[in-house]
């Protein structure tokens, strides 16, 4: 599997196959280039059975602190690569889109559905038949953070689709699929932390391993904040619901968000509040009525969004147009105190 070259601190790589290339010159640039930006030693040969599609493939990495990220769509190829026994990343790879993908661990090839979550060990060779390619994202993490052993590690690698773990699903795969937002190389400490937080939830959920809270809070605070985004325009939404949600008791909620700027029930408000504004200022809000703007941004009544609306701009939501400036800025403060 690739990896993501390079070592400094949030270095972000892109690779796509030039333009104006012949068939043949595309896949030996692919090949090249796939060649060099793995760790074990790769070969990689057109697949017999490929199916007629442009041979487009390209990657995205982002390499910072213990940790990097790849995302790859590999165009029809068969891969193998030999045993790396220096390697010490623990790896875990979600073939978003794997159409008639076999992947040969140890030597024993195996079909992997779209949608599967597997680990994979790089110290070992391996090899991988994909003609129809496959899109794929992965995250490598640095065993020794996460006091993984060669026994864990070989336990881990036994597991067969990890899709419907519930730890997958809650904090894996948000993970995996939201890392390419703006700015992401400029916060190359603070993702080495989720990912080793959301890697820490699982393997502890796996090998039935206790996680510290420390170690859990990254992922979870990321998890429950993606979580309340989506959420918060349901009026029943709040702690308790939130607490249920994530199987978690309210004080370790709260525990979990005591150093934040808001605390999880004035992030609830703040996000109905921001909503509220922004049908409050839409040049075609006048058509909506107040209990229909409350309603959509999620307040169980007029009166909790006006007190809202007042406390976050100290304005009457009467002024909004009045003041539309001083509304923009305020709103902007929202955002910024709800960022990731």
């Amino acid at each position: 599997m690739p990896q993501s070259a390079g070592e400094n601190s949030g270095q972000l790589r892109r690779y796509t196959v030039p333009e104006g290339l012949t068939p043949e010159q595309r896949f030996e640039h692919w090949r090249t280039w796939y060649s060099s930006a793995v760790e074990a030693p790769m070969r990689l040969e057109k697949s017999k059975d490929a199916a007629p599609v442009l041979f487009a493939p390209s990657a995205l990495s982002l390499a910072g602190p213990g940790f990097s990220l790849i995302e790859i769509y590999n165009a029809p190829a068969v891969g193998s690569w030999a045993p790396n026994p220096d390697t010490h990343d623990l790896r875990l790879v979600y073939f978003r889109k794997a159409p008639a993908l076999t992947l040969a661990l140890n030597g024993v090839p195996e079909p992997i559905p779209p949608g599967s979550v597997r680990f994979i060990d790089t110290s070992v060779g391996g090899s991988f038949d994909a003609p129809e390619g496959f899109h794929a994202v992965q995250i490598n993490v640095d065993r020794s953070s996460l006091e993984v052993s060669e026994g864990a590690l070989r336990s881990l690698l036994r597991l067969p689709d990890l899709a419907k773990h519930p730890i997958v699903g809650t904090f894996v795969i948000p993970a995996l699929l939201s890392w390419k937002r703006p700015g992401i190389d400029r916060e190359a400490s603070g993702t080495a932390d989720i990912l080793r937080s959301v890697m820490a939830n699982l393997v502890g959920s796996l090998l039935e391993t206790p996680v510290s809270d420390e170690a859990q809070k990254p992922a979870l605070s990321r998890a429950v904040k993606k979580y309340l985004e989506a959420s918060f325009s349901d009026p029943d939404l709040d702690v308790a619901m939130v607490a249920e949600r994530f199987n978690l008791s309210r004080r370790s909620l709260f525990y979990f968000f005591e150093n934040e700027e808001l605390h999880l029930g004035e992030r609830i408000r703040a996000l109905r509040t921001r909503r509220a504004l922004e049908l409050l200022l839409q040049a075609d809000a006048q058509k909506m009525t107040y209990s229909e703007i409350a309603t959509s941004s999620g307040f169980s009544n007029v009166q909790n969004m006006r007190r809202a609306v007042k406390e976050f701009t100290g304005m009457n939501v009467r002024e909004i147009h009045r003041s539309e400036t001083v509304v923009r800025v305020a709103m902007q403060q929202l955002r910024e105190s709800l960022s990731p």
